[in-house]
Parts: C-alpha cells; structure tokens; sequence
C-alpha cells in the first residue's frame, strides 16, 4: 500500500493514555479498524494522586496508545473507546488527536489538513515533529540516516504493534511485533529530505522496517542549528 493514494486524506494521531488493565479493551477496539499505524507502550503518573484524579489518570501505571489513520476514523474511535470505558468519569484515561501532516513510505506526501475537526496548523511553523515506527534494534542505524540528512538527534520509545493483521495488510508487509518509535524534531528544510534517507535507506524494504509521519510543532527551544559561514 502506498501512502500517495491517501494524500487526499486527513490524518490524524489518535492518543490514549489509560489504566494498565484497560489495556484489552482499547486494543479490542483498534483492531475492528484499518490503520497506517498502531503502537502501545507503557507509562508511569508522575504527578501526585490529587492531580492524577484530576485529570482524569488515576494509578500511575499507564499504558499509552498511539495510532495513526484517517482522521474522520480517528474521531470514530475516540468516540467508541469513549463510550465502552466510560471516560467521563474521573480516573478512567484521557483521549487525544493531533494531526499528522506528513507520511513516508517510500517518499514523503502530504496530508490534507482542516478536516472533520481538524485544525490546521501555523505555515510560519518552523519545526516537525518527525516519528519514526522502526523494528526494535535499529534505532541507531536510523538516527544515523536521519543525522546524515541534517537531524540533530532523536528520542527512542519501545513499544509494541496492536492490530498487526490490519497494518500488514495495508502495507501489504509482514509486521514485527516488538517496535521502537524514534521522535525527531527537525527543521521543515530538512524534513523531507530526512524522511526521503530513511525510506531509501532503512525503509520498509530493509530489517529496519522504518515508517516515518510528521508532525507540525509551534513551537521550539533547545535545538541548536548550525550557521553557515
């Protein structure tokens, strides 16, 4: 499957954070859907048991979910994972969708943007997010690409795929269970050409197995660039 005949899309990134023993339940639901792209990992509340009841995130030990599809299908999700955990009442997770500007299987296209809900970003926007889904032990070999092509660094997450069946039949390859997310935030100048490196180089066709989206980011601090002389 390729990605250029979505471009007419919107794509979202669709986040839940919930208990640990909530976690068959949304995987149960994500699997009833075709997605580009879905990962769980694990997480920790670090805030106190007054804010975590706050905001809606009870115990401290967290699974979160990420997953990437359409957006109008996102909001359908949201919807019923609304529903069959009751996340209206205090301490059963939150929900979350972003939206996704670009994706990278072999080339880097673009989404379309304002969609059933969607909000369009800044253009003045000087900064991607780029997330990489990657085998696991690769993330070097793809960090290497991505600094070849003007990245100054990445964040590694290990997760796992959940609804392996639906990616690998859009994609239309095998899926490694065991996955590692790689964030990288870089210049909008250098983000195609980041994204182009890894496809060509540690992309679907190699062990690396490298799927990139990107994400427009508003703002940034602590990211060095380096002047031309």
């Amino acid at each position: 499957m390729q990605l250029e005949k979505h471009s007419h899309l919107a794509i979202s990134l669709l986040w839940v954070i919930c208990d640990s023993n909530r976690r068959e339940k949304v995987t149960n639901i994500l699997k009833q859907y075709e997605t580009f792209c879905s990962l769980v990992t694990h997480g920790k509340g670090t805030a106190n048991s007054k804010i975590l009841n706050y905001l809606g995130l009870g115990e401290s030990e967290k699974v979160v979910f990420f997953s990437i599809l359409p957006t109008n299908t996102a909001w359908e999700i949201m919807d019923k994972i609304d529903e069959k955990l009751e996340m209206k009442k205090p301490g059963n997770g939150i929900l979350f969708i972003t939206q996704v500007h670009q994706g990278c299987y072999r080339k880097p296209v673009e989404f379309v943007s304002n969609a059933n809900g969607g909000v369009t970003m800044g253009q003045d926007s000087a900064h991607n997010l780029i997330i990489v889904v990657l085998n696991r032990g690769y993330s070097e070999d793809v960090m290497d690409v991505a600094r070849a092509y003007g990245a100054k660094g990445g964040t590694v997450l290990h997760a796992r795929s959940c609804g392996m069946a639906e990616m690998e039949k859009f994609f239309g390859v095998t899926i490694v269970p065991e996955k590692e997310m790689l964030m990288i935030v870089a210049p909008n100048s250098a983000a195609n050409a980041i994204m182009t490196g890894i496809a060509e180089k540690v992309g679907p066709t190699t062990d690396a197995c490298g799927i990139s989206f990107s994400l427009q980011v508003n703002g940034v601090k602590g990211i060095q660039t380096a002047k031309l002389e």
